[in-house]
């Protein structure tokens, strides 16, 4: 496949993820139904994971003792990542909610930073500076200030969670089992799943009912939009590692992450009205110009 029709792909895969998670976030659910949602997603992802290697099947089986323990700790932290996401999507503007869980992209670059020797250009350092200065205008009180606070704790913890994806990928293609990412990334959704199935048993299940109708206006939202959001989780990292190393960071960095968070912004913004404030809206503008300074420089 055309590795450009591959980015074109994956990009509009992130725009749906990022809808679908505002769309299962937005729904009058309890905890319980929101575990249990989630867990419908990730498992319809691993069953899209497993279709896509079915080629290598039998390899399930003869994988390495550090790619499955890794893939325990990648797992969980891609459902709370996920979780988090879609709580952060339900209460705030899509484009804000996007642009500061696309800054979980810095976690790594610290990462390496600290533990893996790499380098931070002056570039970089302009462009976190910039994101601060972004983030700043976005979060601090304004006309719509209070509103802030039920989305911004979800948004930070999404935001690092998505960094600490990052880092256990990388780690993992560090290792002298590399070649294993396909079969990682199927375990890894197999345990995500697992997990958010686990909390949704633990989490007591909301005393009060729902009216009839509440509830018949649901049920198509609740098999929907896990079912959509599991094939986006699915194959967007399957898609992603076609992309990995075979385009320049000019093209993928711009493309990839500020594309899928204008299209998801946009959209968000003619079906929930979610438009953010005129400061708010400034500080997105130069998020945006910050992510790129980082990612392409």
């Amino acid at each position: 496949m055309n590795i450009y029709l591959i980015l074109t792909l994956s990009t509009l895969l992130a725009t749906g993820k990022a809808l679908f998670c505002k769309a299962l976030g937005t729904g009058q659910y309890s905890k319980k139904e929101t575990a249990i949602l989630n867990f419908k997603a990730l498992f319809i992802a691993f069953i899209c994971s497993l279709i896509l290697i079915a080629d290598e099947f039998y390899k399930l089986f003869e994988i390495s003792a550090f790619s499955i323990v890794l893939s325990v700790f990648f797992g969980i932290s891609v459902a709370i990542t996920q979780i988090m996401q879609s709580k952060a999507m339900g209460n705030g503007p899509a484009s804000l909610v996007s642009l500061v869980y696309s800054c979980g992209f810095l976690v790594p670059i610290f990462y390496g930073l600290f533990f893996w020797n790499e380098s931070v250009s002056v570039y970089q350092w302009l462009g976190i500076l910039l994101l601060v200065i972004a983030l700043c205008l976005i979060v601090c009180k304004g006309e719509k200030g209070g509103r802030m606070v039920a989305w911004l704790p979800f948004a930070i913890i999404a935001m690092l969670g998505s960094g600490a994806n990052a880092i256990f990928q990388k780690t993992h293609q560090h290792s002298l089992f590399a070649d294993e990412l396909q079969l990682f990334l199927v375990y890894s959704l197999f345990f995500s799943s697992l997990f958010t199935g686990i909390v949704s048993l633990v989490i007591r299940r909301r005393e009060e009912s729902e009216p009839d109708l509440l509830k018949k206006q649901q049920v198509i939202k609740k098999i929907i939009v896990p079912l959509c959001l599991g094939i986006c989780v699915g194959l967007l990292n399957f898609l992603n590692l076609s992309l990995s190393g075979k385009l320049p960071s000019i093209i993928l960095f711009p493309v990839y992450n500020v594309g899928s968070m204008l299209l998801s912004s946009f959209i968000s913004s003619l079906i929930y009205k979610d438009k953010p404030t005129k400061r708010q809206g400034v500080g997105f503008v130069i998020g945006i110009v910050a992510i790129l300074i980082v990612g392409i420089f």
